[in-house]
């Protein structure tokens, strides 16, 4: 994939998930002094969340990856099927600074590589529950693929039935909420909420097809 960096959402998506990447560090600080925290759980959680959902809309893939394993961990924290520990600590620190890194190469107008394998591996590691399996229900809300019978509904939902054309239905949602009157009213200055509101819709949209 060739880093354009005169892509206005390119830019838009390096400050934003910039400033998301800087408050990642001052969440993770904090959630050592409070590793029960469910708001800050949470929090990080989204913020995982948000920045792949903008590396997948704009197809950077090593960075989907990785922020997709970090949010997978999270959300096996946030359900209480494993606690903070130390270790876990350290990996999900390790995933910022090679987040930050992903960061630094597409700024430069590189392509990001991919993180380590032993360190995906680790991430892996921590989202069965502290017993060593998963239970059912958060296996499920785990998967990363939804049933075929589901990706055909949410075709129909929203009147695609060829896979062929999500790219274009893609594309068009996205100019429809830069077009949106909400983002009108900002003056084209698109807020951090508005920001993550617009990648968790395209987000939604990659992951269900």
């Amino acid at each position: 994939m060739a880093i354009d960096l005169n892509d206005e959402i390119l830019q838009d998506f390096l400050v934003e998930a910039g400033e998301i990447l800087e408050q990642l560090g001052e969440q993770l600080v904090e959630l050592e002094q409070s590793p029960e925290d469910f708001d800050l759980l949470n929090a990080i959680f989204r913020g995982f969340h948000t920045v792949k959902g903008g590396a997948g809309f704009l197809a950077i893939d090593p960075l989907v990856e990785v922020c997709h394993k970090a949010e997978d961990v999270f959300n096996i924290l946030r359900q209480g099927d494993r606690t903070v520990t130390a270790d876990l600590m350290d990996a999900v620190l390790r995933v910022l600074d090679v987040v930050t890194e992903m960061f630094d190469n597409i700024r430069a107008g590189e392509d990001p590589e991919e993180a380590d394998p032993e360190l995906l591996e680790t991430l892996l590691r921590f989202t069965t529950a502290d017993e060593g399996e998963a239970s059912e229900e958060a296996a499920v809300s785990m998967a990363e693929t939804p049933l075929e019978e589901d990706r055909n509904e949410t075709q129909e939902e929203v009147g695609i039935a060829d896979p062929a054309n999500i790219s274009d239905v893609v594309e068009q949602e996205f100019e429809s909420m830069l077009g949106s009157d909400e983002a009108a009213a900002a003056d084209d200055d698109i807020t951090e909420e508005e920001f993550e509101g617009l990648f968790d819709r395209l987000a939604e949209l990659v992951e269900t097809y």
